[in-house]
């Protein structure tokens, strides 16, 4: 979500190597083929587009996760490699046991979905305040026949009905007001701002739902939840206070900054 050198010529090859489906070998040893009509007019549609900073996942309709194509326009978030990295420590923590899960501020659905596929057996909850991203995570789900996927609007926890999860996840609002200074044009014009920003420091929703979680979380589960590369010490301090009897892992990403965190009761 960062700014970044403008992506324009990047995107617009990988815009052309969707379209057609080639990949950036066969697209050179085809460069002198003529283009075929239908993809030459979407493409210089997709070219205009991209001239107003309109990212090309939803000039595409779809992007990538975990290998995945999943749909995604201007009411959910693009998925981004961040959140595969936490979803992989699941899958990589989970084990053979049937669990139940529920992610909160699921968007598209990306994660969700991905556990779905992953895990059969689970029962598992997706909630989001918003309809219309709810409607985009149902539309991954369909696609994806994940039948053990269910779907409710909820303003975080208050419209789940009282029961315990072994696992609960979350990707949520994480971005300060005075961040947008560092954010790319494309991120600030186009990505819903209900699934970017929170208040206090971008700190509310960490708030919140550590407040609240115990009431959610079996007495052996497990919390994930992604956060903003600066956000570390004041979301350690968050837990201290809301959660003293929890012990918390914070992980790195690829990048070497720590963007999520692993969180358990001390037994």
């Amino acid at each position: 979500m960062l700014k970044a050198e403008h992506k324009f010529p990047e995107d617009a090859q990988y815009l052309m190597e969707e379209l057609s489906g080639f990949n950036y070998t066969q697209l050179q040893l085809h460069r002198n083929d003529e283009v075929p009509s239908d993809i030459m007019y979407r493409f210089r549609d997709g070219l205009a587009k991209l001239m107003t900073d309109e990212p090309v996942q939803y000039i595409l309709g779809y992007a990538y996760f975990m290998d995945r194509n999943f749909s995604v326009n201007e009411n959910v978030l693009i998925p981004r490699q961040d959140t595969e990295e936490m979803v992989q420590k699941i899958i990589d923590d989970h084990g053979d046991e049937k669990k139940s899960i529920c992610d909160i501020g699921t968007g598209s659905g990306i994660i969700a979905v991905t556990l779905g596929l992953e895990f059969p057996e689970d029962e598992i909850l997706a909630t989001d305040i918003s309809k219309d991203a709810l409607k985009v995570a149902e539309l991954n789900s369909e696609n994806y026949q994940t039948n053990n996927v269910f779907f409710k609007q909820s303003d975080l926890f208050k419209s789940i009905e009282p029961q315990k999860f072994d696992i609960i996840v979350s990707n949520p609002p994480y971005i300060a007001e005075s961040e947008k200074k560092d954010m790319d044009i494309s991120v600030i014009k186009y990505e819903p701002d209900l699934a970017l920003y929170g208040q206090d420091d971008g700190l509310e929703f960490y708030e919140n739902i550590t407040q609240e979680v115990q009431n959610y979380l079996s007495d052996d589960g497990i919390l994930y939840m992604e956060f903003g590369f600066r956000q570390k010490n004041a979301i350690k301090q968050i837990f201290c206070d809301n959660l003293p009897d929890y012990v918390v892992e914070f992980h790195k990403d690829i990048s070497g900054n720590y963007r999520y965190l692993k969180a358990k009761k001390e037994m």
